[in-house]
């Protein structure tokens, strides 16, 4: 059989990742009305509302901690969803670190620093439990 070469695109195709990813902590979602969306997750499907304040609520799926991070919107923002994704790592600032290195840019999100990918959704990191 011949030599059969593979074309690459203008990114390093990589052997090993960036961060030490350990699964997804939770996904946040921006509501219009978070108290009826908090009522529909806990009522409605039987989640278990782990916190809940005015602005934001946690409910959990599942028994990995994995949860729903449900965020009221502010004025007329956009509905873009996900808000976020979460990411699990045991060293944030090891991750957070990699990506720097890597030329990934880094800005504020919250109390966390985050990334974008290149369509824009936002990921962060969240110390393994």
């Amino acid at each position: 059989m011949g030599d059969v070469s593979q074309k690459h695109s203008a990114h390093t195709v990589r052997d090993v990742p960036l961060f030490d990813g350990r699964g997804i902590d939770h996904v946040g979602i921006r509501y219009h009305d978070l108290q009826k969306a908090v009522g529909w997750f806990r009522d409605t499907l039987g989640l278990p509302v782990d916190h809940e304040t005015r602005t934001m609520a946690f409910v959990r799926v599942g028994g990995d901690g994995s949860h729903l991070a449900l965020f009221q919107a502010e004025g007329d923002e956009p509905l873009r969803q996900p808000h976020h994704v979460a990411l699990r790592v045991p060293d944030t600032a090891a991750a957070e670190a990699a990506l720097r290195t890597a030329g990934v840019p880094l800005r504020r999100f919250g109390p966390n620093w985050g990334f974008q990918d290149p369509e824009g959704n936002v990921f962060h990191f969240v110390p393994s439990r």
